[in-house]
C-alpha cells in the first residue's frame, strides 16, 4: 500500500497575484525529510468549459500563450473566483470570453493541472442551450473563437495541432461521457 508523505513545514519564497511558491518540508513514508517545492496551496480552481451549439459543434479558441510563444487551441475558461460555484464560474467564463451565455451546465469532471507542483484543479463543463450576448471586451486577451465539428477536433488531435494538454484532457473526459444523458 502506498502510504502519503507527512507534512512538517512550510516556508513561503515567492509572492505575486498570478503566483505563489512554496518549500515544504515532508517526510517520506520510510522517514527520509526532503524539501519540495511547489505552488503554495491553491486558493482557487478553474474551469474549462465544452460550449455546444445547436448544431453539435464545439467551441474551440485560438490564443497566443507567452511562454511557449505560439498560438494554441484552447477552451474557453478561467479561474474560480471566492465563494463562486463551478457552474456559476463556468457561465461567466464562458460569457466573458465568448460573448455566449448557457442555460444548462453539467460538470463532467476534473483533473489536477500540474500533480506535481500543485493541488490547483480544473473541472471541465458542458454548456448547452446558449445565447449570444455582447460584452465589454477584456483589454488583455486577444480570442478567436471557432465552432467546430468533432471530426475536424478528432483530425486536429491525430495532426497534432492541439498541443494544451488542458483541452486535450478536457476532451477526453468529454468523449468518456459522450455517450451519456449529457
Amino acid at each position: 500500500m502506498i502510504k502519503p508523505w507527512k507534512f512538517i513545514a512550510r516556508k513561503h519564497i515567492f509572492q505575486h497575484p498570478r503566483l505563489q511558491l512554496a518549500e515544504d518540508t515532508v517526510a517520506l513514508p520510510n522517514g527520509k525529510e526532503i524539501s519540495y517545492l511547489r505552488e503554495a496551496p491553491a486558493k482557487t480552481h478553474s474551469v474549462a468549459i465544452i460550449a455546444i451549439n445547436a448544431d453539435g459543434h464545439i467551441l474551440l479558441q485560438k490564443e497566443y500563450s507567452y511562454p511557449p510563444n505560439t498560438v494554441l487551441w484552447q477552451l474557453p475558461g478561467g479561474a474560480i473566483e471566492s465563494g463562486e460555484s463551478i457552474i456559476d464560474a463556468a457561465r461567466r467564463e464562458l460569457a466573458e470570453e465568448s460573448g455566449f451565455t448557457a442555460n444548462s451546465c453539467t460538470v463532467i469532471g476534473s483533473y489536477y493541472l500540474n500533480n506535481r507542483r500543485s493541488d490547483r484543479k480544473q473541472f471541465v463543463i458542458v454548456c448547452r442551450d446558449l445565447r449570444e450576448e455582447t460584452l465589454p471586451s477584456d483589454d488583455e486577451e486577444f480570442i478567436e473563437s471557432v465552432w467546430t465539428d468533432r471530426a475536424e477536433i478528432t483530425r486536429m488531435v491525430a495532426a497534432g495541432e492541439i498541443e494544451n494538454i488542458t483541452l486535450l484532457a478536457a476532451l477526453q473526459l468529454y468523449d468518456s461521457f459522450n455517450n451519456s444523458a449529457l
